[in-house]
């Protein structure tokens, strides 16, 4: 039989030890006897149920850390509850959010790590939406970061009636990522950060006020209710869906093992496709489901392949990357100069201000020639960098002679 611990058995003896000697009279059944004992029944499956919170998630720990909540969290009776009555719910929400969002977490780790962010903010992402790139809420919040149009379009996100950017997972996890440092720079606290993201910054500030303190276990409290109780939940189901996250990631048993290879692989990888293409195409140049593909590419799916710039990034399945490396043949410069009669490269250094849609008007070719001639990998380009751009024969000899 597992012997207890130390803690337990000592809260235990206390408790006895009251009942028959200070409080001696519980023999004789007097009222404050009987309400000791009570308190003492009920508040014994608490500490027992936070013990077994401390052993099946061991890494809490680091879990709590990484958002500055005080370890000694993990013992609050309200936390206690909330993991008694949902982690059966929530392990079943967990493992649906990974299989959906397998194919982004590699690259929500990887802007975490560039931005000086924890790798355990994806389950901010998971809390919001359940990794489903496509999701809107009741409210209209949309995409794996549930912003609000206002507030997408705050952070440099297009909205409107062509393209809402709130579906492209990796524009919208940076505008998530500048949102997350903005709050961080006012409030000074992640865990203040997550509250605030989840009822906003005023509503936060006026519960530091009514509190007296910004202290995690105070605003927390159940019984005050200084934040909203979706708030309060939405802070513990971040922290127990971490927990399970950091015990699955790293427990040597084999059940852990088998979800482990079942839904946490990197299946999915990111590839270029350049010019005009549809997603039925694409679809058809990897053998493969057109739906599948859309599930991947929300926002392609819902805009359509826009080739105003040339160049589109799409998830593929990769069990599906030899077909793109084997049969997709990007546009050749020498092909783009044969077509459009270029014959000379020139150079040109990037202005603040300008964008490769600027640029291609200036010299009248087309995004997806500058893209082609500099091999570029993504349409972002800064100011200082030297872009070589093809024009013909005629133009440079006018230009010249400027």
């Amino acid at each position: 039989m597992q012997r207890l611990p130390e803690f337990l058995i000592s809260h235990f003896s206390f408790l006895i030890k009251k009942l028959l000697t200070s409080h001696s009279s519980f023999l004789t059944g007097t009222q404050s006897s009987r309400r000791l004992f009570l308190l003492g029944c009920l508040s014994l499956p608490a500490w027992l149920s936070a013990a077994g919170i401390r052993e099946k998630f061991p890494s809490y720990r680091f879990v709590l850390r990484q958002f500055d909540i005080d370890p000694s969290y993990i013992d609050d009776p309200d936390f206690v509850r909330f993991v008694t009555r949902y982690e059966p719910k929530y392990r079943r929400f967990y493992e649906n959010s990974l299989k959906r969002g397998k194919a982004y977490i590699p690259m929500l780790k990887s802007l975490f790590a560039k931005g000086g962010l924890s790798p355990l903010f994806m389950y901010m992402s998971m809390t919001e939406s359940g990794f489903k790139p496509d999701a809107v809420s009741s409210k209209k919040a949309a995409g794996l970061w549930q912003f609000m149009s206002a507030t997408a379009r705050r952070f440099s996100l297009r909205v409107d009636g062509k393209t809402d950017e709130r579906y492209d997972p990796r524009k919208s996890t940076r505008a998530a990522m500048r949102y997350i440092q903005t709050l961080y720079r006012m409030f000074g606290k992640w865990y203040l950060v997550m509250m605030a993201y989840n009822c906003g910054e005023g509503r936060l500030g006026r519960a530091i006020r009514k509190a007296g303190t910004d202290d995690f276990a105070v605003l927390m409290d159940d019984r005050k209710r200084f934040l909203p109780e979706e708030t309060r939940n939405y802070l513990r189901k971040i922290v127990l869906l971490a927990m399970m996250g950091e015990k699955i990631r790293t427990s040597p048993k084999p059940v852990e093992r088998k979800i482990r290879r079942a839904i946490l692989p990197d299946t999915e990888v990111a590839v270029n496709f350049y010019g005009h293409i549809s997603l039925e195409e694409v679809a058809r140049l990897l053998r493969m489901n057109p739906g599948r593909l859309a599930r991947l590419n929300p926002l392609v799916a819902r805009a359509g392949v826009r080739d105003d710039l040339g160049l589109v990034q799409l998830f593929i399945p990769r069990d599906r990357l030899a077909y793109y490396q084997a049969f997709y043949r990007p546009p050749l410069l020498r092909d783009i100069f044969r077509e459009k009669g270029y014959s000379r490269l020139i150079a040109h250094v990037v202005r603040k201000g300008e964008d490769l849609r600027t640029i291609a008007r200036r010299y009248r070719v087309t995004p997806l020639d500058l893209i082609i001639a500099n091999a570029l990998k993504s349409t972002d380009v800064q100011p200082g960098k030297v872009l070589m751009i093809p024009v013909t024969e005629a133009y440079f000899e006018r230009h010249r002679r400027i």
